[in-house]
């Protein structure tokens, strides 16, 4: 055995130096995001600002609660379709395949990636629009004043909401994220600024005059959350029997596939191979082609800017010849799959449900957990104005529960006949008799 072996251990400090010896110069670098927290505490020993970062998300509740929150498909008709847990974890992997080819800074990213639906809502994308009609004014119901806008709902701004201000672990509100974190998950889908008001944001460092992310890394996470949903989508699709593949290999992109792999489709085993053969295809083409894309991007923006930071500019995009191909590719998604599913009984009982859950907290806030009022009011229930920020107060816990944990709360609600279940029946929201969840 060699006895020059140097037995040392590697702590922070030698983990940002092997970043500023092996990241590309366009990276983000660990040793500056430190200062960026909102809150003063010591840095960790062993772990990097982002890798902190990392690991506050996945041991927060937040996050435990995405495995009980649906993507598109309901969860109980089938174990193997996506949960929006399942989702953040093939983001993750994507993204940090391609953070890694471009020598960009693999923990912020996946640190981003991981945090990036935190906010996300019961049943899907549905329980967002139904928040967003009830916040914004848009959908009314008793006693509450009509056309009310109490700052509309986005689940990129509540992803926000609850690593600043809702999560309760330290000292302090929220996981204390530093910037690039916080930026980056903000800015995973369009800002659509001037519709949503969120209150007590502390912008410092979001560079929220920008709809992209200032640095690459946040960029790679939003580019891959799309990739992970064309794909996810389309592969749930074909599971659930929604489109035939017949239909599906009429699509530009998947051809281009198919002549690129030689994909067979001829006897029956090869059509049950056909959705897996075709999904990696998809992905690798979609990821190399963003790779390929956005180093040829930044490249050029150094060469015109003269700098390798403070992106403004979006870099990391598809390749002229392949963007059109996804947008049909998505559009496809969207009218055989995603539309099909929102038509499905069950997402109008899970509107209705959300919405009758927020007004029955509304006329009788007593309804709410002791730690949600003592939030608010201190508990005194007598003292609560109906204001926007109690809209929000009901917004952030209906926000937060998991698709089971709703169903349940409406039958509490009906049994105390503060619920109006006459034409829901909580027994098949979820597709699956409420008492045995």
């Amino acid at each position: 055995m060699k006895s020059s072996i140097d037995f040392k251990i590697i702590d922070r400090q030698r983990l940002e130096e092997i970043e500023q010896q092996t990241l590309a110069p366009y990276a983000a670098q660990s040793s500056e995001a430190h200062p960026t927290r909102i809150h003063d505490e010591p840095e960790h020993v062993y772990r990097t600002a982002f890798q902190r970062d990392r690991d506050r998300i996945i041991h927060s509740r937040a996050f435990r609660r995405l495995k009980h929150k649906r993507q598109v498909f309901l969860t109980t008709e089938s174990d193997h379709y996506r949960t929006r847990i399942t989702h953040t974890l093939e983001v993750s992997q994507i993204s940090r395949t391609m953070a890694r080819a471009l020598g960009l800074n693999e923990d912020l990213t996946e640190a981003i990636a991981l945090g990036h639906d935190i906010g996300h809502t019961p049943f899907g994308h549905l329980g967002e629009v139904i928040l967003n009609e009830i916040m914004s004014g848009e959908k009314t119901f008793a006693d509450q004043t009509a056309g009310q806008n109490a700052g509309g709902f986005k689940h990129n701004y509540q992803s926000l909401r609850v690593v600043d201000f809702l999560e309760s672990k330290y000292s302090f509100n929220g996981l204390n994220l530093t910037a690039p974190v916080r930026e980056g998950i903000l800015k995973h889908t369009r800002l659509l600024r001037g519709r949503f008001n969120y209150p007590d944001f502390n912008y410092s460092g979001l560079n929220f005059e920008r709809d992209m992310c200032s640095h690459l890394e946040g960029q790679v996470v939003a580019i891959c959350d799309e990739i992970a949903q064309r794909t996810h989508d389309l592969e749930d699709g074909l599971r659930a029997k929604l489109v035939e593949i017949p239909k599906v290999r009429q699509l530009r992109i998947v051809q281009l596939i198919e002549e690129k792999l030689q994909i067979p489709c001829s006897t029956e085993r090869d059509l049950l191979l056909y959705p897996g053969l075709l999904i990696r295809g998809l992905i690798n083409l979609l990821v190399d082609d963003v790779i390929q894309t956005s180093l040829h991007h930044i490249s050029e923006f150094v060469r015109r800017r003269q700098r390798t930071q403070n992106f403004d500019e979006e870099l990391i995009q598809f390749s002229a010849q392949i963007d059109p191909l996804q947008k049909e590719l998505n559009k496809f998604i969207y009218k055989e799959i995603i539309d099909y599913s929102t038509a499905h009984w069950s997402d109008e009982l899970g509107k209705k449900l959300l919405f009758r859950l927020f007004q029955a907290y509304f006329l009788d806030p007593s309804l709410l957990p002791e730690y949600v009022l003592a939030k608010y009011s201190n508990g005194r229930l007598q003292e609560i104005p109906k204001d926007g920020a109690f809209y929000r107060l009901i917004c952030d816990h209906i926000a937060g529960m998991t698709d089971t944990f709703a169903v349940r709360e409406a039958e509490r609600l009906a049994q105390l006949q503060k619920f109006d279940a006459r034409d829901l029946n909580l027994q098949t929201v979820l597709g699956v008799p409420a008492a045995s969840l």
